[in-house]
């Protein structure tokens, strides 16, 4: 898509109150920046630590947080979060502001997170890491807590990283 229309899409989208973070233009040298990667800029990010690859609203905060609902209740299960994030991205596909394709990795990464979920965490599994390197990367699998420290056994490091997804990979040492 010619960037152009990526701009008006995301404006669309904001003033509907929800910036799908797959649609926001891209933030480029020299102009605002946007420390969480969010697609809203730092100076009107009201949630300046959104997770990586939450759907957020205009003020830069996750529509469907993983940790609690967004009036600050308790998600009841699982089933609950990923509801929340489907009827989120079907209203932003029939307004026009979400692709096809954009919704399913939104419904992706919801049905494999943990929210919603307080028997499972997210498990960072670092099998080898390398002492020379300034960053390693470990691939990231839901699971309950227990079998993640149960890990720390068989592998250089198991890091219990709590709620959220895996999408995108969060593991980084």
């Amino acid at each position: 898509m010619p960037c152009r229309l990526l701009r008006r899409l995301a404006l669309v989208a904001c003033f509907a109150g929800v910036l799908p973070i797959a649609l926001a233009p891209p933030v480029r040298a020299g102009t605002v920046a946007d420390s969480d990667g969010d697609g809203v800029p730092d100076d009107l990010d009201q949630c300046p630590d959104t997770p990586p690859g939450d759907l957020v609203d205009s003020n830069g905060c996750s529509v469907c947080p993983c940790d609690q609902q967004a009036d600050g209740s308790d998600w009841t299960n699982h089933a609950q979060y990923v509801l929340c994030l489907s009827n989120a991205t079907r209203d932003l596909m029939h307004s026009h502001t979400m692709t096809a394709k954009a919704r399913k990795g939104y419904l992706k990464a919801a049905r494999t997170a943990s929210c919603g979920n307080p028997d499972l965490t997210r498990c960072c599994i670092y099998v080898h890491l390398d002492p020379n390197s300034d960053t390693n990367v470990g691939k990231c699998k839901v699971m309950t807590p227990d079998k993640c420290d149960a890990l720390g056994d068989k592998v250089d490091e198991a890091d219990d990283e709590g709620s959220g997804s895996c999408l995108p990979n969060p593991c980084t040492f």
